[in-house]
């Protein structure tokens, strides 16, 4: 019995960790950067999709993710993909946020969200949390939570998303295929 009541959290953890919110909608939010900019994800989706992660300084597992985040920043930022980090440090920690970042020298976007008002649109407070949001506002992928090889799930996700934008994006040197007959000779 003691058993499974080791298992039983173990368990729900796994299953609720990563799920698909396929066909589910992004709320909009609009949330000051660093700089003290002002962002809406509405506006930042007419660029391209976002991969959107709540995190905090005093989070361990958000801490470990951070790094594969930015992984992902460097390989498709490119390609239209827009990585936005944000923090849900309180302002007893909040001060602690720029040097963590600039320290660590990620280059994503950071973004603060002191009383968790945008993390509570995706349904919670847990962090970490990740979203993969096409450019329609669509939520195509989500994950809560953080342990070790997660990334390598992220990756996949990413990578199979942005393939499919990829293929589905007009190439600009291909020529039109001409399907008329054959011109009898």
């Amino acid at each position: 019995m003691r058993q499974f009541r080791l298992v039983l959290p173990i368990l729900l953890l796994v299953f609720c960790s990563t799920y698909s919110m396929a066909a589910d909608k992004a709320a909009d939010f609009t949330i000051k950067g660093l700089d003290n900019t002002p962002y809406k994800l509405s506006e930042l989706l007419k660029k391209g999709p976002v991969l959107v992660d709540f995190w905090a300084t005093w989070c361990k597992p958000c801490c470990e993710e951070l790094p594969a985040l930015e992984k992902i920043h460097r390989t498709y930022a490119e390609k239209g993909l827009r990585v936005i980090a944000i923090s849900v440090d309180d302002t007893k920690s909040r001060s602690k946020v720029k040097p963590f970042i600039k320290g660590s020298g990620w280059t994503f976007a950071v973004m603060l969200d002191e009383n968790m008002e945008a993390r509570k649109k995706f349904g919670g407070t847990v962090v970490p949390f990740t979203a993969l949001i096409a450019q329609n506002g669509e939520i195509v992928y989500c994950q809560t939570g953080y342990v070790r090889g997660d990334e390598k799930e992220l990756e996949a996700a990413v990578a199979k998303f942005m393939s499919m934008q990829t293929s589905a994006a007009p190439d600009a040197e291909s020529k039109p295929v001409d399907e008329s007959p054959p011109a009898d000779e």
